[in-house]
């Protein structure tokens, strides 16, 4: 056991402390010989309440190490200070923040299409002030426009403005669902100048997983009829948008995507709240609605309400509103409207109108679910029943819920309570080297500055692919935030050997209990590594988000920075299992996990390679601390998706997910190979027949030993069978989540695309798409297991 004395500030250790002493040098010299090191100076993180954004003044050293002259690549760029931006709310402003979105260096601009995805990062950065737009900007992937959190600054339509949008968040270069790596957060964005019967949207979001839009209000003007906040007109794979302000205008989202969880928003005097255009599984949870003609309205969206999947509404609140939700009639398995602990005041005239009838008037109280839709539970007959409007009990743990019952939600932590003196760049340590060039071993100077700063400062790591051989141990006191997605990057003999799997990222060891926190990071590996777990998590925190994960994601393969790109283009997944797992949140953990998308890539984003990628796992959950997981997603590993073993407290408010593109009919090998199953979690899918490849898929859930699971969203979409893309008709995978000895899951919104039986429980199918029918394939408004 070691006991430790403080000393002027400095933590000494019982072992070799020397006599008292007035010499600072012998002093300095002793506290080597004991170990001692600059992490073991009290030095905890108070916030100061700055007036300056620290973003704005840190040192700015990122680089992208993977295209030609990377090391003169301009991560950061400051509209003001490096593009004559003026912010005056005057002068047009268009050209310099247009230039500033497409900088790039000596060899290519960022507008040019010729930097990939991954090559091209930016952080375009608005200090204060009001920048008025007379045309529209135009994003590329790989960039964030980032306001100013403390004072946010005001992206304004000038009365002149010409032009339909104001933002075009979707890179033309690629397609929708492919519009990865995408961000705008801490901005206002307003057309209050411009005429309010004309139309004009203010950002086309046509993007998919990895994008981030947080922190940004839309001022429009009230009694508008042409103003729209967002819109999808092309599309997308979305996960999450979350803490949005919607200010006056005739449409606040028009929602039209494959899914979405809608996180902490609020309608002020829209016309329509969201007005659902094409959607197969949404959640808006926190949401609120006031002073708007109809809140949701799904009666009438573009391709037919057969093909919408679940609407839910969840901890909401809804006052001065003519009708929450407008829909149409539906009796089966598509349109399907959940409510969940939603308060309505008595000056809403409907909460549910269907084809202009009041079906449901007044609040869903906590503790109760309203649902229009097939519902199953434990004993209903296996084909389920339409409920047109019925109310199931389901009461929540306390450990899950706030003060209020609801279910907690976090925004994304900008860390603007804490100056620029308290935020350590990692490549700017002195003693420690850091490289961030995806080719130097940057393992031990990381873990010196890890290891020196819990507790005193937030990390900040410029954007960078930082190569580690061994892992990284973040003990409590840690804070990371990234730039444009920061990557670090496993290589090495240390992640080979499947049969001794080690992490490259472990947030505390068991029993620890603390602050680890990471903002816009991303994990992968930099060669094939069977015997890697890309993160794992220990740790739990004494409040929810003290352990926490904003916009940080994982990659594996189909990129630059990893010989993965090069190494896996033939058909055998056998000859590329590159990575063990890539999360793993153990027993003693709880953490809060917000836009989070796991990717085992199923092409090249930074070229032409064909990428086969066998990842053995995707997220094991085994937490029986609360824990939350929001907007959420796990793509193309092997053996599953999402595996919630032994757990208990756990909410999922949204999970997206498919399965590999080579699995299927003509796979070869036939799943769980070619991983052997190493841990008691794993499926051996000894239910299926032995040559049955459609059942021998990865599990987008395996829910076992398991209790408290409140499941909300889940969006299951296989596409390919062996390679070849499904028939409209065809079931190409026959289980979607299996069920085995749980009890008290709560599942609301369950929607498949090709999978024959939706919810497996102890070997029974108990919701099977022959009868479910509706969304993209097959959807279901509510399954409850007591």
């Amino acid at each position: 056991m070691r006991v430790f004395w403080p000393v002027f500030g400095f933590i000494l250790s019982a072992t070799a402390l020397p006599p008292i002493t007035n010499n600072i040098p012998l002093l300095n010299a002793a506290l080597q010989i004991a170990g001692v090191v600059l992490n073991e100076v009290e030095c905890p993180l108070v916030p100061t309440d700055p007036s300056t954004y620290w973003y704005e003044s840190v040192t700015h050293n990122g680089i992208s190490p993977f295209i030609p002259n990377g090391t003169d690549w301009p991560v950061f760029r400051n509209v003001k200070t490096m593009f004559d931006a003026k912010g005056d709310g005057v002068t047009d402003d268009s050209d310099a923040l247009q230039n500033a979105i497409n900088a790039g260096n000596s060899f290519a601009e960022r507008n040019t299409n010729s930097l990939g995805t991954t090559g091209q990062p930016a952080v375009v950065y608005l200090p204060k002030g009001v920048y008025v737009l007379a045309k529209p900007i135009q994003f590329f992937v790989g960039m964030i426009l980032m306001g100013d959190p403390i004072d946010p600054p005001t992206i304004k339509a000038a009365g002149n403005f010409s032009g339909d949008f104001m933002i075009f968040a979707k890179d033309p270069s690629q397609g929708s669902t492919t519009n990865f790596y995408i961000g705008m957060k801490n901005v206002i964005i307003d057309t209050l100048d411009y005429d309010k019967d004309r139309n004009l949207t203010l950002v086309d979001w046509s993007v998919s997983q990895a994008c981030q839009l947080t922190n940004v209000r839309f001022e429009m003007p009230y009694e508008s009829t042409g103003h729209v906040g967002i819109a999808m007109p092309e599309g997308g794979s979305g996960l999450i948008m979350e803490d949005l302000y919607f200010h006056g205008g005739v449409v606040g989202i028009k929602l039209d995507n494959q899914q979405y969880h809608l996180k902490s928003l609020t309608f002020d005097g829209c016309r329509t709240g969201i007005s659902v255009q094409h959607m197969f599984m949404a959640h808006c949870q926190g949401c609120k609605f006031t002073l708007c003609g109809t809140g949701v309205d799904t009666s009438s969206p573009r391709d037919g309400l057969e093909s919408l999947g679940t609407f839910l509404i969840t901890d909401s609140t809804v006052d001065n509103t003519g009708v929450l939700v407008n829909t149409a009639v539906t009796n089966g398995s598509y349109n399907s409207i959940v409510l969940d602990n939603v308060r309505v005041n008595n000056s809403v005239s409907s909460t549910v109108t269907v084809s202009g009838e009041v079906v449901l008037k007044g609040s869903v109280n906590q503790g109760e679910t309203w649902v229009l839709g097939n519902a199953y539970s434990p004993n209903e007959p296996t084909e389920g029943a339409f409920q047109s409007g019925t109310v199931f009990s389901a009461s929540r743990p306390t450990p899950l819920v706030d003060s209020s019952g609801s279910f907690y939600r976090l925004p994304p932590p900008t860390y603007k309570e804490y100056g620029v003196e308290q935020i350590v760049n990692v490549k700017d340590v002195p003693g420690h080297p850091v490289a961030g060039d995806g080719k130097a071993d940057d393992t031990a100077s990381l873990q010196a500055i890890i290891d020196k700063y819990a507790g005193c400062k937030v990390l900040f790591f410029p954007y960078g692919i930082y190569l580690v051989t061994d892992t990284l141990v973040f003990p409590p006191g840690s804070r990371v935030f990234g730039e444009a997605w920061s990557a670090i990057s496993a290589t090495g003999s240390r992640f080979i050997n499947p049969g001794a799997p080690v992490p490259m990222v472990k947030v505390g060891e068991p029993g620890d209990v603390g602050v680890a926190q990471f903002s816009d990071m991303l994990f992968t590996v930099e060669d094939v590594l069977p015997g890697c777990t890309l993160l794992e998590v220990n740790m739990a925190g004494e409040n929810p988000g003290d352990v926490g994960f904003w916009n940080t994601h994982f990659r594996v393969g189909g990129a630059a920075d990893t010989q993965i790109q090069d190494k896996c283009t033939t058909d055998d997944p056998s000859q590329c299992k590159a990575a063990f797992m890539l999360a793993h949140f153990t027993a003693s953990s709880s953490a809060y996990v917000d836009n989070m998308w796991g990717w085992t890539a199923d092409h090249d984003l930074d070229g032409g390679n064909a990428q086969t990628i066998s990842v053995g796992r995707g997220i094991l959950i085994e937490s029986t601390k609360p824990s939350w997981f929001i907007g959420f997603a796990s793509e193309h590993n092997t053996l599953y998706e999402v595996n919630i073993n032994n757990a208990e407290n756990v909410f999922v408010g949204f999970q997206q997910s498919e399965t590999p593109y080579w699995q299927g009919t003509t796979s070869i090998p036939l799943t769980p190979n070619p991983w052997d199953p190493a841990l008691p979690s794993d499926p051996d899918f000894s239910w299926c027949a032995a040559d049955d490849a459609r059942c021998r898929m990865s599990l987008y859930q395996r829910i076992s030993g398991s209790r408290a699971l409140y499941l909300r969203g889940g969006g299951f979409w296989t596409f390919f069978n062996g390679g070849v893309a499904c028939g409209a008709d065809e079931a190409c995978q026959t289980d979607a989540v299996r069920v085995d000895n749980c009890f008290d899951v709560v599942y609301l919104g369950l929607g498949v695309n090709h999978v024959g039986n939706l919810v497996v429980r102890d070997g029974r199918a108990e919701v099977t798409s022959e009868v479910s029918r509706g969304g993209w394939f097959a959807n279901v408004a509510a399954y409850l297991l007591g």
